[in-house]
């Protein structure tokens, strides 16, 4: 499998372009003449552009005008945040613009939801889009992850299950392996064609919506959704025994590491040696690999970070993380939210919904 990757550092829609027909050209990428295709972005909140939390609006309008100029019948966009607001449209990220200028089509995707059986037997419902077009492409963003310690294209389908519907999954796979699991068998019902990374402008330190932007000037594509979700944890300075995600996708088969092509520039080439990582617990390659073979028979919970709140000084009292949070581990307290940490199994669903940076791992 291929794996595009070259250096932009705008996203000025004409070099958007001719940068993603590089990228094309350079790998699998499908036949779109006469078919519908469903452009995913990572809407993790209708967050504004210079947040890095969200893909570039951009980047999303300069794919669909490249896939209408190779002929796609009609273009679909959309996505569902943890917790989404009724009426929600992307409007605040700029998609929502995105849409309209290219005669797209916004999907709500709480609107119209089959179930899925995914990992564990688990039933989940995802949006019937994905039933409904011929093509579909993640277009996510390079960003860490505060659980999976990078979160890329594979990730970003998670976002096809709608709002609340996402958290309790954390308390039924509260491992990040078998959540890991889970990620892989729900993109895996996402039928995903091709996969684009964001990597312009990345997020790094406490991530996936409360770190830093830093600009990485990167730009890439991949028929792979894992083999590209493999760059970016290279780029980013993980180790193997950090990719939880990577490992799981071996493990399954999905991936072997050694096929992967780089036919413009080498992720080993590009390593970003001071980029701020999620900080793990130290493990050896050995344990990373072989004890997620035993995720039923333990917990690690204990073993990872817990959130800490600072509700006095920064809390808005918003309550999304009491919202968001799958077992109920935040009440309202007085007057601010209250954390039980014996019923926290570090999901980081609070740090990953809190608007203010008011809890931090």
């Amino acid at each position: 499998m291929k794996v595009a990757i070259d250096r932009i550092n705008t996203y000025e829609i004409n070099a958007l372009k001719e940068k993603l027909y590089t990228l094309v050209s350079n790998t699998n990428f499908p036949s779109v003449k006469d078919k519908t295709v469903l452009i995913k972005p990572n809407i993790l909140s209708d967050a504004p552009e210079h947040k890095a939390i969200t893909t570039n609006a951009n980047l999303v309008e300069a794919v669909a005008l490249i896939l209408k100029e190779l002929g796609a019948k009609s273009i679909y966009i959309g996505d569902s945040p943890g917790l989404q607001k009724p009426g929600f449209d992307a409007h605040a990220s700029g998609i929502k613009k995105a849409v309209e200028n290219t005669g797209s089509i916004f999907v709500d995707f709480s609107k119209s939801t089959r179930d899925h059986k995914v990992y564990k037997n688990i039933n989940v419902p995802m949006t019937t889009i994905i039933d409904e077009v011929d093509v579909v492409i993640s277009v996510a963003k390079f960003k860490t992850h505060q659980l999976m310690m990078y979160t890329g294209c594979v990730k970003n389908m998670f976002g096809l299950i709608p709002g609340l519907n996402k958290s309790p999954l954390h308390l039924k796979c509260p491992s990040p392996e078998e959540f890991a699991k889970l990620l892989l068998s729900i993109f895996k019902e996402s039928h995903a064609d091709y996969a684009i990374m964001d990597a312009i402008i990345a997020m790094e330190g406490p991530g996936p919506a409360n770190g830093n932007a830093r600009n990485v000037g990167l730009l890439m594509a991949s028929e792979d959704a894992y083999a590209i979700d493999y760059a970016e944890a290279v780029i980013m300075g993980y180790k193997r025994k950090d990719m939880i995600l990577t490992n799981e996708a071996i493990r399954e088969g999905l991936l072997d590491v050694n096929d992967i092509e780089y036919p413009i520039l080498d992720a080993m080439d590009l390593v970003i040696s001071d980029y701020k990582r999620i900080e793990s617990k130290r493990r050896s390659l050995f344990s990373a690999l072989i004890m997620p073979y035993f995720t039923k028979f333990f917990s690690n919970r204990k073993d990872r970070k817990k959130p800490v709140p600072n509700f006095q000084d920064n809390c808005i009292k918003c309550k999304r993380c009491i919202e968001i949070c799958p077992a109920k581990a935040l009440t309202l307290g007085t007057n601010k939210p209250t954390l039980d940490k014996n019923k926290c199994i570090r999901c980081y669903c609070c740090h990953e919904m809190c608007p203010a940076d008011a809890i931090k791992i």
